[in-house]
């Protein structure tokens, strides 16, 4: 792969420009880890809204009918539904590890297996979250492992 920087004052925002014969799983990747990390969403804290890139999400969850997303250093609340999260972020890093949570595998430091059959992923924060059996096909396919 080649990179070209071209860097110039009278450029008014960056543009990203991919060149391909075809476009293969890797660069898919590639090209979702530049729309994630371009893409925002809103959340609200202490009566302020705040834009927050969704590269700095580790997760989202969802308490007593309200959603949270947490960064490293905070928590915000959004009027998405998980299901809307989960819809609109498909194509990227993030996936649905249970009824209530939505990770960011980007954050993800390490998973472990437990002999109940349920993952526990543990974040680059050494927060841990559980997989639950249901979703961990969806994990090991979006991760590209095999069973085990």
């Amino acid at each position: 792969m080649k990179i070209i920087i071209e860097q110039s004052d009278s450029f008014k925002e960056p543009e990203i420009t991919v060149r391909c014969s075809a476009v293969d799983p890797e660069l898919e990747k590639l090209i979702a880890s530049i729309r994630l990390f371009a893409n925002t969403i809103s959340g609200k804290k202490d009566n302020a809204t705040y834009f927050i890139s969704l590269s700095d999400v580790f997760y989202f969850e969802t308490t007593d009918n309200k959603l949270f997303f947490y960064t490293a250093d905070d928590v915000y609340e959004t009027n998405l539904r998980l299901y809307e999260v989960e819809e609109k972020f498909s194509n990227s890093s993030f996936v649905r590890v249970s009824k209530s949570f939505i990770v960011n595998l980007r954050k993800v430091a390490s998973i472990q297996t437990e002999t109940n059959g349920r993952l526990i992923a543990q974040l680059v924060n050494k927060e841990k979250i559980i997989i639950s059996r249901q979703y961990v096909a969806a994990i090991r396919e979006k991760l590209g492992v095999g069973g085990n």
